[in-house]
C-alpha cells in the first residue's frame, strides 16, 4: 500500500523507516508526503489495495507521525511486490546478452533508489558487480547460498 497527500511545506528532508511496522514516509519535490508499507494479506493484481490494510498503514502513519492526519490525501495504490525468498533484491546479468535484472526490492525499493541506481550502474558500465552489491546475484537461489543469515538485507527477512 502507498499513499500520496497534497503539497505541504518542506517537513521531512530524507527518508523516515520504522522496520518494526513496516513503514516508510518522505517528502517529495513537490511536497506531498509518499508513505506505505507492509505487505497486502490478500495477493491481487487490482491496484486499489484493501480496506485493512489501508487502515493498517494510516494508523502506522498517525502513530508515527500525527500531524499527517490534517494532511488530505490524493491517492493511493496497492498491488504485487516484488519480493524474492530471500527478503534480497536481485541484482544481476542474465544468460541473455544485454539483458540485466534489477528487482525483488519489495516495497524497500522507494528507500534504496539511489544506492542500487549506483551499484547497476556500476555493473551495466563494467559487466561486473560493485563490492557491496555482490551478494545480490541471481545464482544465489540455485547454489543455495540466500541471504538467510545476520546480514541479509531484506526488509522482513525475519517473516521468510
Amino acid at each position: 500500500q502507498a499513499f500520496v497527500t497534497e503539497g505541504l511545506k518542506p517537513c521531512i528532508d530524507h527518508v523516515i523507516s520504522f522496520g518494526m511496522g513496516h513503514f516508510y514516509i518522505s517528502q517529495s519535490d513537490k511536497g506531498g508526503l509518499v508513505f506505505g508499507g507492509n505487505l497486502d494479506f490478500y495477493a491481487s493484481y487490482a491496484s486499489r489495495g484493501n480496506l485493512p490494510m489501508k487502515e493498517h498503514v494510516m494508523e502506522a502513519a498517525m502513530t508515527l507521525m500525527p500531524m499527517i492526519g490534517k494532511a488530505k490525501v490524493l491517492r493511493s495504490w496497492g498491488g504485487i511486490m516484488d519480493m524474492t525468498p530471500d527478503g534480497s533484491p536481485i541484482i544481476d546479468r542474465t544468460l541473455i546478452d544485454g539483458l540485466y535484472l534489477n528487482c525483488g526490492w519489495c516495497y524497500g525499493g522507494f528507500k534504496a533508489v539511489p544506492a542500487s541506481g549506483y551499484g547497476f550502474a556500476h555493473l551495466l558500465a563494467t559487466d561486473q558487480h560493485h563490492a557491496t552489491a555482490s551478494k545480490f546475484r541471481l545464482d544465489r537461489f540455485r547454489s543455495g547460498r540466500g541471504l538467510m543469515d545476520e546480514e541479509a538485507t531484506g526488509s522482513q527477512h525475519n517473516l521468510h
